[in-house]
């Protein structure tokens, strides 16, 4: 890993301006992932805030799920209902080159928001807009949060124990909306690129949970004519004498060692002579469980590696800040805020050795109206 000063150095999306009109965190995530990339993202709020603001775990008044999903933007306070704020705002999307929001269609609507209006105040303009269940049909109405997107679209039952869903316990839903919406504004800029000509990118959170699922979660429903019962794979958490570490041996020779490693060598012909791979592996599973038990997970880690069978601990998330690849990457970085030190990733990627550490700290509400006409 390389790291050099961040100060001197020219982000992939400098030079782009961003406005989001967005709450709680799909949208708002995305316009922070384009400015860790380096656009200029300007939050418009109304004059109460974004809701998000007061949502979770506080910090001197403040969210830290807010905190955390905003850091790197300017923001103003605009009232929409009231003409000289919808000049205003009109002013900031006219130099924009793009517009975040995830208010429903008829709100943007009844504020004379329409794309016709919009193209023609800034025909480059790549309008990016995020509904719950989608601009019409029976649940476009409807509100939609996180849990329930789990639910709709399968996930919940999916990852169902002995029969009972389970949501997960972070938001899901909102995250994935958010990487394929900082997706889908990174494709209209290249489109614009191609034609010179801004678009209206319009997506749900329902339709990006139901992409998202489908590769392996609806694999028995590919083909059209496959009606079979849906199977939950084995599961690769395994006990150990203090714990539990995961265990996730894929190939032939991996199968092999780890039966070696715990002493089952002599099983392999009984797992040969299983036809049925699935059966083969919940077999294989059984069978190293109760002599995983005998060993300690960090006894058992270096044996594995040793083996080249893949193994890893299952870490704390405070012990995930701690981990040594991690570290090495310099995923965390440090800033300094009105309300304390505070740590944050940067953006997973490098650019010519360059890291993307987050520019600032998430604003305070209306911190930058010195920028409003």
């Amino acid at each position: 890993m390389t790291s050099t000063d961040n100060s001197a150095f020219v982000r992939p999306l400098d030079g782009i301006k961003v406005v989001e009109m967005a709450t709680y965190l799909a949208g708002p995530f995305s316009a922070k992932m384009l400015s860790d990339m380096g656009a200029d993202v300007i939050k418009v709020e109304m004059p109460t805030g974004d809701p998000y603001r007061a949502v979770g775990p506080m910090r001197q008044g403040t969210s830290i799920y807010w905190l955390n999903g905003n850091n790197g933007k300017r923001a103003v306070t605009i009232d929409l209902k009231s003409e000289a704020g919808l000049a205003q705002f009109k002013a900031l999307l006219a130099e924009a080159d793009i517009f975040i929001e995830n208010s429903k269609p008829q709100v943007t609507a009844k504020l004379g928001l329409g794309q016709d209006v919009i193209s023609a105040l800034n025909p480059r303009l790549i309008r990016l807009s995020i509904t719950g269940y989608g601009p019409d049909g029976p649940l476009s109405s409807e509100p939609v949060y996180d849990a329930l997107l789990q639910g709709r679209s399968g996930l919940l039952a999916f990852e169902a124990v002995d029969g009972v869903p389970r949501a997960t316990n972070h938001f899901l839903a909102d995250k994935i909306g958010a990487l394929f919406a900082c997706q889908m504004a990174l494709a209209g800029l290249a489109g614009r690129a191609r034609t010179g000509k801004g678009m209206h990118l319009q997506t749900s959170m329902l339709d990006m949970m139901s992409y998202y699922n489908f590769p392996d979660m609806l694999q028995h429903r590919t083909f059209l004519d496959d009606n079979r019962d849906w199977n939950a794979p084995p599961q690769v958490v395994v006990a150990t004498k203090d714990g539990h570490m995961v265990l996730s041996p894929v190939t032939g020779k991996q199968l092999s060692a780890t039966l070696k490693v715990v002493g089952c060598e002599g099983r392999k012909d009984e797992l040969r002579a299983i036809a049925d791979g699935r059966e083969r592996t919940y077999r294989f599973f059984s069978i190293i469980a109760d002599p995983l038990k005998a060993k300690t997970t960090s006894e058992w880690l270096p044996l594995f590696e040793e083996a080249q069978v893949p193994a890893a601990p299952v870490n704390s998330p405070d012990a995930g800040l701690e981990d040594a690849q991690l570290l090495h990457n310099q995923v965390y970085a440090e800033m300094e805020t009105p309300l304390g030190t505070v740590r944050a990733p940067r953006y997973p990627m490098t650019v010519d050795g360059h890291v993307l550490r987050p520019l600032m700290p998430a604003p305070s509400l209306g911190q930058d109206n010195d920028l409003l006409a």
